[in-house]
């Protein structure tokens, strides 16, 4: 069973966005480095809060 492509359109900035979370998620390092993050914020440690041009 072959699958059905379909072509959407979006904004340039949100597929640049996706873009860019796809490489993060890829990212064995970076996804290591969210999940300790992630993991300190729950001992109650304050971590770094990242600001993003949204």
């Amino acid at each position: 069973m072959a699958l059905q492509q379909e072509m959407v359109m979006i904004p340039k900035r949100e597929y640049e966005e996706l873009l860019e979370e796809v490489g993060i998620l890829h990212n064995p390092k970076l996804m290591e480095a969210i999940r300790e993050s992630d993991e300190a914020k729950q001992r109650g440690v304050k971590t770094w809060v990242l600001k993003t041009q949204l």
